[in-house]
């Protein structure tokens, strides 16, 4: 065992134990379960069943294709069914030709491209509050030591999930799993928004979520209930924009920009900035957009979020990004179409950041603070 895998297993026992100790977002911990069981175990996605108050299992994370999980295990005679009636570890090591006791869930599995599952009970002593999932393409066993290190990931966060109900909820989880049905619905709802309104995928959408989560700092359930407070149709009233993790989520191209540039002057209004302040940020915002539009193939992505005193917005496309020997000009380019709408943006924000997206595309962060005072790191 490598000292990079010694350190990424201590991590996860840290991470996991961490809650023991500290209020948890429950849809938050069981998806450190999944995540982590998919990076340290020979797997190649991991999923965690718990159970509601009725005693029946419902599918709560999942490391990757969860809606595809989502639909395998609505499926009531299935592997993990059994271990969960059973509090023991139950595997089908190959599933194309297993059907034995659960056929339908066995052909739907390997249709789905799996070859094999081990189901991982989430007991305490006697009682058992739901099963890890462990899918393989591989048609062969899973090596005993993962799953001892499997099991014991998942008794960790069994421990940490029972130790947060009160003394009258020693037989069900009762208002934990109710928390976690109605986040894991909130979440559900967002990906929905965040998928069309970006036009990318379910499981895209929920990287998307996840990502802006991690850079908050902000549980994934706070972040799902944001997107929803952005849009009119599902926001609730009386939302704070100066303090909103998410006031825009859009995709753009040539015929929608004029409609965003728009949306984002109202949304800076509602914040209350004055108009010749609110004039600029737009049209520095407008110039990034444009600049997506016209080298990054056309059409980009928005993300605009309020967070620590400031107004934060990205954008990104999937173009081939900015030549390496353009900067931010420092001054006021000779020339207006070489440099000159990255630098009107450096002007009028306070911090401008470039990166490139994981596609290779340019991103481009800006901060303009709303608290005028000491600069923040970006999140």
């Amino acid at each position: 065992m490598s000292m990079s895998r010694e350190q990424a297993i201590a991590e996860a026992f840290v991470e996991l134990s961490d809650t023991l100790v500290a209020d948890i977002d429950v849809v938050e911990f069981v998806r450190l379960l999944a995540g982590r069981c998919a990076q340290l175990l020979d797997v190649q996605v991991a999923g965690v069943l718990v159970a509601d108050q009725h005693g029946v299992l419902r599918l709560t994370a999942a490391s990757s294709e969860y809606r595809r999980l989502l639909h395998l295990f609505e499926i009531e005679a299935a592997p993990c069914t059994d271990s969960f009636i059973t509090g023991e570890v139950v595997a089908v090591l190959d599933l194309p030709t297993g059907g034995g006791l659960w056929p339908q869930f066995t052909r739907q599995a390997a249709a789905a491209g799996f070859g094999s599952i081990y189901a991982l009970p989430m007991r305490l002593r006697g009682e058992v509050i739901g099963v890890l999932a462990l899918l393989r393409r591989q048609v062969e066993p899973l090596a005993d030591a993962d799953i001892r290190l499997g099991q014991a990931l998942t008794n960790v966060t069994t421990v940490g999930l029972l130790q947060h109900r009160t003394l009258a909820q020693r037989l069900v989880l009762g208002e934990q799993l109710r928390h976690v049905l109605n986040s894991r619905v909130l979440i559900e709802h967002a990906k929905g928004i965040v998928a069309e309104r970006l036009n990318i995928d379910i499981d895209t959408a929920l990287d998307e979520l996840l990502r802006h989560s991690e850079r908050l700092g902000r549980p994934l359930g706070e972040i799902a209930r944001a997107v929803l407070d952005s849009e009119p149709a599902t926001a609730r009233a009386g939302v704070d924009m100066n303090a909103a993790p998410v006031m825009l989520v859009r995709r753009f191209d040539l015929d929608t920009v004029a409609a965003l540039r728009a949306a984002v002057s109202r949304l800076l209004s509602v914040v209350g900035l004055p108009d010749p302040v609110r004039y600029k940020l737009v049209l520095a915002i407008h110039e990034a957009v444009a600049n997506a539009i016209r080298h990054g193939g056309g059409s980009g992505r928005m993300w605009l979020w309020s967070h620590t005193g400031s107004l934060w917005c990205e954008i990104s496309d999937d173009g081939p990004g900015l030549p390496a020997h353009v900067t931010v000009p420092t001054v006021a380019p000779t020339d207006l179409a070489e440099g000159s709408g990255l630098w009107l943006i450096n002007e009028v924000v306070d911090d401008l950041t470039i990166t490139s997206t994981p596609t290779g595309g340019a991103c481009l962060l800006l901060r303009y603070r709303l608290v005028r005072g000491p600069k923040a790191d970006p999140p």
